[in-house]
């Protein structure tokens, strides 16, 4: 009799275990403000060209960061600014939530193209980090070329400014 109920405290025990588990650091439940970073890699093998969108909150500034690279000519030109509005930050989150990134396939790839572009994304919310990535193949209402054109704006290079 011991015997089967030591089993069962043992049995429900390991249940509650894994229940806390199941609901501790829920990726379902992301919050746009915990957003704390997103970052965003575009690369094309055959041109070697690539492109990085970053933005991060951390000690309180929010700062945006732009990577244009051509690893042909061996050149990188990197455009950052500070003190973007936190909002942005939460206005990305969302866009983000809205997404269901959390439910994103670690890899998407279209079989059918042999030359085009790969990316990888890793998002972070709080203590969740989610990554994603593919090769000409992106997930459904996929926000991040609207997110990356709002990194863009805020980091806008100087030589583009000057052209206009």
């Amino acid at each position: 009799m011991r015997k089967i109920i030591s089993i069962a405290i043992t049995a429900a025990t390991i249940l509650l275990l894994c229940s806390c588990a199941i609901f501790s650091g829920d990726k379902n439940k992301l919050n746009a403000n915990d957003l704390v970073r997103y970052y965003y890699k575009v690369h094309n093998g055959y041109s070697g060209i690539s492109r990085e969108y970053e933005i991060e909150y951390n000690d309180s500034v929010v700062t945006a960061t732009m990577r244009d690279c051509n690893f042909i000519l061996d050149s990188c030109e990197v455009y950052t600014v500070s003190d973007v509005p936190r909002e942005t930050m939460v206005e990305i989150g969302e866009m983000l939530i809205n997404a269901k990134v959390q439910n994103w396939e670690h890899s998407y790839t279209n079989r059918d193209v042999f030359d085009g572009d790969s990316w990888s994304m890793d998002v972070k919310f709080g203590k969740d980090l989610i990554w994603s990535g593919g090769y000409m193949a992106w997930p459904d209402d996929d926000p991040t070329h609207e997110i990356n054109k709002i990194i863009y704006n805020l980091c806008k290079p100087q030589k583009e400014e000057s052209k206009q």
